[in-house]
């Protein structure tokens, strides 16, 4: 019985003493902490889970990138040689050049083994351009017979030629635009401010 009570009465004490001694205050912040890190566990770690069934992001590359590898593909196939002939060649000579380039090798050394067309499926999974989605329905079409890679690819080569014509004259079109809250402040500043001189001038005068 004595042992209880001198336990009940440290208890007492220690939890008179708590306040006193701001340990209270860092008592608080442990638990809200404590709390704070439980509530953000389930959606911390949602995310990580669900990210490994999403599908990896594409990536832009240049247009006009995309219309060198064409031509170059043309190229080759110009000159009697496979498309899986021009695809490795290709991979050689855009080996330094940017994404495309290295995701191009990537391509040649993993599926050119198994088709020209999976190289550049592999591509268009990766990369987000729409045109080369459809040079390689082109490839396709021409790999079922009736048209030669050399035309579907001189033809994919052109329209792409006029879509970065196309982006071209949009850019040309809304310079402009953009251009003239610059020449507005260029021009009308400078008139401003003289026009502005003499009355500073005179007023300068009559103060002094």
């Amino acid at each position: 019985m004595t042992v209880f009570i001198v336990l009940v009465a440290v208890v007492l004490v220690g939890a008179m003493a708590i306040p006193l001694t701001g340990l209270d205050y860092h008592i608080r912040r442990i638990m809200l902490f404590q709390r704070r890190r439980r509530a953000k566990a389930p959606t911390t770690t949602t995310p990580a889970v669900l990210s490994i069934f999403q599908k990896p992001k594409k990536v832009q590359v240049p247009l006009t990138d995309v219309r060198d590898l064409i031509i170059s593909l043309q190229l080759g196939t110009s000159m009697e040689s496979t498309l899986t002939g021009s695809l490795a060649r290709a991979a050689e000579q855009f080996a330094g050049r940017g994404v495309l380039g290295e995701r191009l090798q990537r391509h040649v050394e993993a599926r050119l083994s198994i088709s020209p067309e999976a190289v550049l499926e592999g591509l268009a999974e990766d990369l987000d351009c729409p045109q080369l989605d459809e040079v390689l329905e082109r490839i396709r079409m021409a790999a079922s017979g009736g048209v030669t890679y050399n035309r579907v690819l001189s033809v994919s080569a052109a329209a792409i030629e006029e879509d970065i014509r196309g982006q071209v004259e949009q850019r040309i079109q809304r310079a402009p635009i953009r251009l003239s809250p610059l020449m507005v402040a260029g021009v009308f500043f400078p008139a401003l401010v003289l026009l502005m001189w003499p009355l500073v001038g005179s007023a300068v005068s009559q103060l002094r």
